[in-house]
């Protein structure tokens, strides 16, 4: 054999040895994400530790804000063989991951009714919302906005962890006006849901009213629909004190009745404090509350983008007591344009809508 065969002959084997490495590489390359959908398939309910919590996510998965109580009290203590999920009554395809809510940066937003009728009290109620808020955004991460309402919603400050401003914002609400309460409900949904996230959050609204709607376009199905939908946690603090008057009396149960069915579709809660001096306690058991909930993710069984409204139901039992559970009800399988995928309103975090 020549030298100029021979060192073709190396160059050809040479040639053949790299694209033979290059084909590997890329074989290599593909396979641990293929490998990794086979595995979860294959696997029924895999789980993930919080730390390994990823911000990407399905179309058919779903994540969910608890709060268990018994007694009156958190339970502290849950662990993810502690509860059973039950989606559109059905078990899910995989549990995706279980901690405890406060790992999770908060993003709060404040809505105080400014509408006239608030005007003999509203110094109190200022005064308590900026204690909450110096007291709720105390971690890093955290953010909270101002928005007060009466004919029109307003934002007196924008995100931020600076509890000065957000005290500020607070101070700079002025009362006048009518009451879109639902209106302003929607808006302050929105305005949480569109925000982009890197990581999860917990989206919380704190709402400070007598729960009275007179102004506005929304109605109280358009708030829920909205809150669900960003899978927004609502707390209501009712301003509708005790009086003499049976036709404010008759008001106020109206009023209570309208923010009883915001919270309790969206997983939150009413306090309704005697009076004015008073709301600063109402403040700070939701303060308590919002780090005392759990988080589940999960992968729907025979999930289909079809509309179709699918019921949550959490259940959980410790030491053989059966454990009170608060959650969202539900929501819309549903495609969207935006961040979320599958919600009426879209959420940075989360593919599904809630209702």
């Amino acid at each position: 054999m020549t030298n100029a065969s021979a060192m073709l002959k190396q160059t050809a084997d040479l040639t053949g040895r790299f694209l033979l490495l290059a084909a590997l590489s890329a074989y290599v390359a593909m396979t641990p994400a293929a490998h990794a959908e086979d595995t979860l398939a294959a696997s029924g309910e895999p789980t993930v530790s919080a730390s390994e919590w990823s911000f990407t996510k399905q179309v058919n998965e779903v994540h969910v804000l608890f709060l268990a109580g018994h007694d009156g009290k958190a339970v502290p203590d849950l662990s993810q063989n502690d509860i059973t999920v039950r989606d559109d009554n059905k078990a899910p395809a995989a549990v995706l991951g279980f901690r405890t809510e406060k790992d999770l940066p908060l993003r709060v937003g404040v809505v105080i009714d400014t509408s006239s009728s608030v005007n003999s009290r509203f110094r109190f109620e200022q005064q308590a919302a900026s204690l909450f808020l110096r007291q709720a955004v105390d971690r890093s991460g955290d953010l909270a906005f101002v928005m007060g309402f009466n004919n029109h919603a307003t934002v007196t400050q924008d995100f931020s962890d600076d509890t000065a401003l957000l005290s500020q914002g607070v101070q700079k609400l002025k009362v006048d006006g009518g009451t879109a309460m639902y209106d302003a409900v929607r808006e302050a949904c929105q305005k949480l849901q569109h925000r982009a996230e890197k990581d999860m959050v917990a989206r919380v609204l704190v709402l400070l009213t007598d729960g009275q709607n007179n102004a506005g376009e929304a109605n109280l199905q358009a708030a829920i629909d909205a809150a669900q939908a960003a899978e927004v946690t609502i707390y209501a603090i009712s301003t509708n004190y005790p009086t003499s008057y049976i036709q404010q009396d008759l008001e106020a149960i109206a009023g209570n009745k309208n923010l009883r069915a915001l919270v309790e579709q969206t997983g939150g809660r009413l306090l309704t404090p005697p009076g004015p001096k008073q709301v600063e306690k109402a403040f700070v058991k939701i303060g308590e509350e919002l780090r005392s909930r759990y988080a589940v993710s999960y992968r729907e069984a025979d999930f289909t983008e079809n509309g179709h409204y699918r019921k949550i139901k959490i259940e959980a039992r410790k030491d053989g007591h059966s454990v009170e559970v608060r959650a969202r009800k539900g929501y819309y399988a549903r495609a969207n344009s935006g961040n979320s995928v599958a919600t009426q309103a879209i959420e940075g975090n989360v593919t599904l809508a809630s209702r």
